[in-house]
């Protein structure tokens, strides 16, 4: 009797860890599925050379971006179209593991849980994807960048759709360049700039400052600071670019000059100023698509009055992520609240509140008097645009170029943030960029 006793009890050890076993097993397939079947090694999805075997990519006006043609991954026709999208759409061989051929690979192959990549009258549905993606937009602002490296990012900051999404170095994914690895041009090709990088924010940080005055300083509207084109701060000083006088805070966004927010900064405090700049995201992930994006970063904990002086006006150990700044644009555009972006769907829902109506209101009043005034709207096309510019000085290298800001018409309420590195300044560099995507917009 103990005998058998003690096989039932084995038997029902061996039974659990069978039953336990399988419904791991079962978990694991409805969880992870997907991606078992687009590994790289799969033969039914991939050629000989790695090349991906999926459904039709288009952008929002139906031009395909890419396409599998007699066992071959095709991509746009148009180069620059292909170059300015290779980080969006994807390589073939699934190195960008951003993009939507990496994110959304289940349903380009056409898997499915049930059937799995059986070919049945199911398994081709829904295996088409079609992106928010302005195709000739992308184009024009990537052939703007002239060759330089950096990111774009525009979007409907009522609805969320993404419109322009450009990541640089990139390459040619119908003639993938044999030295990828090895050529230091394509240093960071398979990063993807928008979402998983940050550059130094240069003076479309002064927004953030100016945003923190206006929680802090009763009077920040009337409060005057003079210019003399340097400031002295301990054994070291502030320097800016020009003399400018005496300036209110209006003004000096303007003028973007360094003097006046440096001081403003050393009366605002670093306490203050660290607690809107993360307010306002910095220090914070967003989320894009199934993609957790690279932080903003300031830390004014043990900053001098120097340092936080400087990192007032977005040097110093300030670091900003495109897609953020793009965030923080259609926030301010949009009464202090934005929704999450998206390129495919109707989105999430998600919407992401950066700052409060009121200091949203002022601080749209004060980008645009920036395009009337200092940038001039001819340069825009038309469009009613707000904006801020930045010119990121760096060490033995040329600057990092800024322009952030957005439209302010209704039948075309667009959100933007492009970085060009190594470029001439923010307004002719990087305001190049967005006005070629603008015009290709209309």
């Amino acid at each position: 009797m103990k005998t058998t006793g003690f096989r039932s009890f084995v038997l029902y050890i061996l039974l659990f860890a069978f039953l336990g076993g399988l419904v791991y097993f079962l978990a694991s397939l409805v969880l992870n599925g997907a991606d078992w079947v687009a590994q790289p090694y799969n033969g039914h999805i991939y050629a000989e050379d790695a090349t991906l075997s999926a459904g039709t990519i288009t952008d929002r006006d139906g031009m395909i971006l890419a396409s599998t043609e007699d066992g071959a991954r095709t991509y746009a026709e148009s180069e620059s179209v292909r170059r300015s999208l290779l980080h969006t759409v994807g390589d073939s061989s699934g190195y960008i593991g951003t993009s939507v051929q990496a994110t959304h690979r289940s349903q380009l192959i056409g898997w499915n849980l049930f059937t799995g990549l059986n070919d049945t009258i199911f398994s081709g549905l829904g295996t088409d994807i079609r992106l928010t993606i302005d195709a000739d937009a992308n184009a024009a602002a990537y052939d703007a960048f002239g060759g330089h490296d950096g990111a774009a990012f525009i979007y409907n900051y009522e609805t969320g759709e993404v419109l322009v999404k450009i990541s640089a170095p990139t390459y040619d994914p119908m003639n993938v360049p044999e030295d990828l690895s090895e050529n230091e041009e394509y240093e960071g090709v398979f990063v993807d700039h928008t979402l998983s990088s940050s550059y130094t924010p240069g003076s479309i940080f002064k927004l953030v400052t100016a945003a923190a005055a206006m929680e802090t300083l009763p009077d920040w509207s009337t409060r005057t600071y003079t210019c003399e084109e340097s400031y002295a701060i301990g054994d070291s000083q502030v320097t800016c670019l020009d003399y400018h006088g005496e300036l209110t805070l209006e003004q000096a966004l303007g003028h973007s000059c360094n003097i006046y927010f440096a001081k403003l900064a050393l009366d605002i405090g670093a306490e203050a100023l660290q607690e809107k700049a993360e307010e306002m995201g910095f220090g914070e992930s967003f989320q894009f698509d199934s993609i957790t994006t690279y932080a903003s970063q300031i830390d004014l904990s043990d900053a001098s009055d120097l340092e936080l002086a400087w990192s007032s006006v977005g040097q110093a150990e300030v670091m900003a992520n495109p897609y953020h700044m793009a965030l923080l644009m259609g926030a301010i555009a949009n009464g202090g609240t934005t929704p999450e972006p998206y390129l495919m769907g109707g989105g999430t829902g998600t919407e992401y509140t950066l700052t409060d109506s009121t200091t949203a209101a002022a601080l749209h009043e004060m980008m645009r008097n920036n395009v009337v005034n200092y940038y001039g709207d001819s340069m825009f096309g038309g469009y009613t645009v707000c904006a801020k510019t930045g010119t990121a000085e760096l060490d033995d290298q040329n600057p990092n170029c800024w322009i952030v800001g957005f439209s302010d018409d209704p039948d075309a309420p667009y959100a933007f943030a492009v970085c060009v590195q190594e470029g001439d300044s923010g307004l002719y560099t990087a305001g190049q960029v967005i006005a070629a995507a603008l015009n290709a917009l209309t």
